[in-house]
C-alpha cells in the first residue's frame, strides 16, 4: 500500500496511486512524503517503477528493504541517502518472543522528499501521516522537520518499552519480597532476555543518528538544523544508558529472589530444628524407660506411677526449653 502527501505552491495534496505519484514527482513538488507499506513483503510493479524509474533509487537499496537486518545503516547515493533504523512496537505476547516486536524502518532521504518503507504496519507512522494531513503546514513545513519527527517517534518507542519493563520489574520485586515462587524465575529471565535484546539493537542505532549530527556533502541538513539531530542523538545515548541500568537491575532482581528463597528456607529449617529439639526429651526419656530392665523408680512410684513420672519429666523439659528459646528470641 502506498500513499503520499506533497506540497505545490504552498498547497498540500494527498495521493494513493503509484503511477500518479511518479508523475507528480517529475513535476518537482516543493516537498513530498511517500509512505510504502509492503503488505505482501515485496514491491508492486508500479511501486518499483516509481522508486527505480522516476526517483532513480538504486536496486540494492530496494533489496535492503525486502530483507531487513537488525543492524542500522546510512548510505550516501548520488541523489539521496538511504537509511535503515530499528524501533519497537510491542506485540501482545512480547515477553515470550520479543524479536517479533522489533521493526525495521527504511528511509530514502532527499532534499525535497522522504520515502518511508516498512514491512510491518507501523501505528506511529499512521498517526503521523494523519496529523500531517490535518496540519500540513506544521508537520510538513520542511523535510528536516518531518525527519526529526520520525526519528523522535522511533526513539520514544524504546522509552515507552522501558517504562513497561520498569512496571513489570516493580511488580516482580513486590511478589518476590512477599512470596517468592518458581514462576518468578521464569519472569525474571524473560525480562532479562527482553532487556538484552533491546541493548543489542539500541547500541548500534547511535551510528545512524550520528550521521545527521554533522554536515554532509549533499547538505541535506543545514548547519542551523544540526541541533535538532544532536538532540535525537543525545536521546539515543540516554536510552542506551537506561537499558544498561535496567540490565543491572534485573540481575539484582535475580539476586533478590535467591536471597528471599534462602531466607524463606532458613525460616523453615529453623522451625523444623526447634521442633526436633523439643522432641529430644521425649526420645531420651522414652528410650530410657523403654529398656527391658527393672528401674529403681518402680520401687518409689510403682509401675503406674513411673509412667506419670516419665511424662512429667518430658513436659517439664519441653516447657523449660520453650522458655529458654523465648528468652533467646529464637521464635
Amino acid at each position: 500500500m502506498i500513499k503520499a502527501i506533497y506540497s505545490v505552491k504552498n498547497k498540500f495534496y494527498v495521493e494513493e496511486d503509484a503511477i500518479k505519484i511518479a508523475e507528480i514527482y517529475k513535476k518537482k513538488p516543493q516537498l513530498m512524503w511517500i509512505d510504502i507499506h509492503l503488505e505482501s513483503h515485496e514491491f508492486t510493479r508500479d511501486e518499483t517503477m516509481l522508486l527505480t524509474g522516476a526517483m532513480k533509487f538504486h536496486e540494492m537499496s530496494l533489496e535492503d528493504c525486502l530483507f531487513p537486518q537488525y543492524y542500522p545503516k546510512m548510505e550516501e547515493f548520488e541523489n539521496y541517502v538511504f537509511g535503515a533504523l530499528h524501533g519497537i512496537q510491542l506485540k501482545p505476547k512480547y515477553y515470550e518472543d520479543f524479536d517479533d516486536s522489533i521493526y525495521e524502518l527504511n528511509l530514502f532521504i532527499g532534499k525535497n522528499f522522504i520515502v518511508t518503507v516498512h514491512i510491518e504496519e507501523l501505528f506511529f507512522l499512521e498517526t503521523l501521516f494523519e496529523k500531517t494531513k490535518a496540519r500540513p503546514g506544521v508537520e510538513l513545513k520542511s523535510a528536516v522537520n518531518l525527519l526529526y519527527n520520525i526519528f523522535g517517534k522511533v526513539i520514544s518507542s524504546y522509552e515507552s518499552t522501558l517504562e513497561k519493563i520498569d512496571d513489570k520489574m516493580e511488580d516482580l520485586e513486590d511478589e518476590i519480597l512477599e512470596n517468592p515462587e518458581t514462576e518468578n524465575v521464569e519472569e525474571i529471565l524473560n525480562t532479562k532476555k527482553v532487556i538484552f535484546a533491546m541493548r543489542k539493537i539500541a547500541e548500534s542505532q547511535q551510528m545512524a543518528y550520528a550521521y545527521f549530527t554533522r554536515l554532509n556533502p549533499d547538505n541535506l541538513v543545514k548547519k542551523e538544523n544540526l541541533v535538532y539531530f544532536r538532540d535525537i542523538f543525545t536521546q539515543c545515548l540516554r536510552v542506551n544508558q537506561s537499558i544498561v541500568m535496567r540490565s543491572q537491575v534485573v540481575v539484582s532482581l535475580l539476586e533478590v529472589y535467591m536471597s528471599s528463597v534462602t531466607v524463606r528456607l532458613t525460616v523453615v529449617m529453623k522451625f523444623l530444628t526447634i521442633i526436633a529439639t523439643l522432641l529430644m526429651p521425649v526420645l531420651i526419656v522414652s528410650g530410657y524407660f523403654g529398656m527391658n530392665v527393672r528401674f529403681p523408680e518402680y520401687s518409689f512410684f510403682g509401675e503406674d506411677g513411673s509412667w506419670y513420672f516419665a511424662v512429667s519429666i518430658i513436659i517439664a523439659a519441653v516447657v523449660a526449653m520453650i522458655i529458654y528459646f523465648k528468652k533467646k528470641k529464637w521464635f
